[in-house]
């Protein structure tokens, strides 16, 4: 049924239960398994040298986060890879990303109202499951405890 499943990571508790729900998934459809963060490039810096340091400090936690998902992954055998994009808008680096890599699924974590500083952020999946062509499978923060 699932071929390629796109998990969008942002190293949040919601993202993690989605990542496990993704790692079953993937695992049950022996689907090959893509994990895509946005480095969000902020539109309102003052400088180039503002934006490029923003987009290194996400990119550096991001790949901080990568030993946690590929460990996951690993000890159910499901292969994962993991991807990091630049973007101003999470939710259209996302929807084009599983596009451009034909997902037949696109499953991300859902933040509560009032969660700043999350790379997903409230709202995004929303958006994701408005726009996208492929289904999608929001996981909710009161889910992931």
């Amino acid at each position: 049924m699932f071929r390629r499943i796109l998990i969008a990571w942002d190293g949040s508790k919601p993202a993690l239960h989605a990542l496990d729900i993704a790692i079953e998934l993937g695992r049950r459809f022996e689907a090959d398994l893509l994990a895509v963060s946005v480095a969000v490039e902020p539109i309102h810096a003052e400088t180039h040298a503002d934006r490029q340091e923003s987009i290194d400090a996400t990119r550096a936690h991001l790949e901080a986060t990568l030993d946690q998902l590929r460990d996951r992954a690993d000890r159910v055998g499901v292969p994962l890879k993991h991807v990091i994009v630049v973007g101003a808008d999470p939710s259209r680096e996302i929807l084009r990303f599983a596009h451009e890599h034909a997902a037949d699924l696109l499953i991300v974590g859902r933040h509560s109202t009032g969660r700043a500083g999350r790379l997903l952020l409230h709202g995004a999946s929303e958006h994701i499951a408005a726009a996208a062509t492929v289904p999608v499978l929001i996981v909710s923060e009161q889910n992931s405890a």
